[in-house]
């Protein structure tokens, strides 16, 4: 016993120096973050939580509790907990819409017309070459002969700046997909990618134009493996090669007779500009390493904390330099709550303090704090469960509904937001997501 609790200090020590060396990146950029809906909608308090494959993503030390949860040979003060022995996860996709630009068209345009106004912001048109007829403000205000369309907006003044809410607004459209994701006890990988675009439209009285704000496209291959060097405690370390390419913001300005043939040579530069980016993307090359690190400690088989330190790169990515992510937290599962029978149930409390080395949101209220819980319920035996998450992430509330078909199928929904001011409250940024996964 001896032995292994100097086992344990020394890995501290060596965990405790990583932390304090690595504050030297407090001023540079962020690495990249899968985007778990599950973790998410309950706040983004899961350092602690860890429990699944999405331990490889927030916090490797997690895989030790694969096929421990529930299993009473292995761990029978948490065998009451729902058992995983597993997870392989074929693909799961996920996209995001802003939640509050959506919000502002519901409120201009009518709810019935929201899926026309999605389509027309994906291909930047907004009524100025075609049917103008699925916003009626809009209807009201561009005329048949574009070019009279100065004098309509001069003239309609009210219905103009009603439509100014979206002028130059940026529509971020957010996707993420995974590929052979795979955890097990004290192992796991995945392949993933995420993607974020933000078009938008100027609605300049004279020369309207048309646009995209820089293209990020995040790319990572990771694996990760965890042990359990002393009783109560769980170390876990990741390694993740990583490709982060930037498609430069493009605008466009149509002539003053706003003609459709210049419309559509300025569409065909914008294809162009996007079958070079996609090029790049397929090309292994400019990929960067990065460590991840994680510890896990059950005071209690009710409560365990957590820290993990993620995103620890090598060299720069994309020419920035990568501020690593710590994060500390802490979870309760009361046992009075759980249950692993036909009909099991799992209900987890959580609270972490993240992004500890950002210095750039430091003077935010709330913003490295998240608050979460959430309940996972069998339904039918094997068949169907559902689940119910919400909390608090930075000061923004947070919530995901799911539900699963046997491990076939998990479907999920919700929304969290991020803050994009210079303090809380300021800026909401709201994404709603909607996340299908495929495996077993």
């Amino acid at each position: 016993m001896y032995i292994h609790s100097m086992f344990a200090i020394t890995m501290i020590k060596k965990l405790t120096f990583i932390l304090l060396c690595s504050f030297a990146f407090a001023s540079a950029a962020k690495g990249p973050q899968y985007r778990s809906l599950r973790v998410h909608g309950m706040g983004g308090a899961f350092v602690a939580v860890a429990d699944n494959k999405d331990a490889l993503y927030y916090n490797p030390a997690g895989l030790n509790l694969m096929n421990r949860l529930g299993n009473y040979e292995e761990n029978p003060d948490m065998g009451y907990m729902p058992r995983k022995r597993f997870e392989f996860r074929l693909i799961t996709v996920s996209g995001s819409l802003p939640g509050n630009t959506i919000t502002d068209a519901i409120d201009l345009c009518g709810a019935p017309s929201i899926g026309k106004i999605v389509k027309k912001a994906l291909f930047f048109d907004f009524g100025y070459f075609g049917d103008a007829k699925w916003c009626p403000i809009y209807e009201n205000i561009i005329p048949d002969d574009k070019s009279d369309l100065p004098d309509s907006l001069q003239h309609n003044q009210d219905l103009a700046n009603r439509l100014t809410r979206f002028d130059r607004q940026p529509i971020e459209i957010g996707t993420q997909i995974s590929v052979l994701e795979f955890a097990m006890h004290n192992f796991g990988l995945s392949v993933w990618a995420n993607t974020s675009v933000a078009p938008y439209v100027d609605m300049g009285i004279f020369v309207p134009s048309f646009g995209h704000e820089p293209v990020q496209v995040d790319f990572a291959a990771q694996t990760a493996f965890a042990f359990s060097p002393v009783d109560k405690w769980s170390v876990g370390m990741g390694l993740k090669a990583a490709k982060r390419s930037t498609l430069p913001g493009y605008e466009f300005y149509p002539e003053y007779s706003l003609d459709s043939v210049n419309y559509e040579k300025a569409l065909d530069t914008l294809e162009n500009r996007w079958e070079d980016f996609a090029d790049d993307l397929r090309k292994f090359k400019d990929f960067n390493f990065a460590l991840d690190f994680g510890v896990l400690y059950q005071i209690t088989r009710e409560i365990r904390l957590g820290t993990s330190l993620r995103n620890v790169f090598f060299s720069k990515l994309a020419d920035e330099s990568i501020t690593p992510n710590w994060s500390i937290g802490a979870m309760a599962s009361p046992m009075i709550l759980q249950s692993n029978s036909w009909w099991g149930r799992k209900v987890n409390f959580a609270m972490d303090y993240v992004d500890i080395l950002d210095g750039t949101v430091g003077d935010m209220f709330l913003a490295h704090w998240n608050f979460g819980a959430e309940v996972e319920q069998v339904v039918i035996p094997f068949l169907l469960k559902v689940s119910l998450g919400g909390g608090f992430e930075g000061g923004y509330y947070a919530w995901n509904t799911g539900v699963g078909i046997g491990d076939a199928v998990t479907m999920r929904f919700g929304s969290y937001a991020e803050e994009r001011g210079v303090r809380t409250g300021q800026k909401e940024h709201r994404f709603w997501t909607g996340e299908l996964s495929v495996g077993f």
